[in-house]
């Protein structure tokens, strides 16, 4: 079983593993648990996406790496 991972505590620059193999960097949290706004630092899926800002889903969130 995986650790929960509460995402209303991740600050600005901490790095996020994300379903789907990506890695992010929070820009901003909202703290409301559901949303972070990130930016992608490595994408295999979708490597136009690095460097963009996003909106990330909580659930997508699966491994916190630290800071970045």
């Amino acid at each position: 079983m995986s650790e929960i991972i509460n995402v209303r505590l991740l600050v600005p620059g901490t790095c996020v593993a994300l379903s789907g193999g990506a890695t992010a960097q929070i820009v901003s949290n909202p703290a409301d648990g559901v949303w972070l706004f990130a930016r992608y630092l490595e994408s295999p899926r979708d490597p136009a996406l690095v460097g963009q800002e996003d909106m990330i889903f909580a659930q997508d969130v699966v491994a916190v790496q630290g800071a970045g």
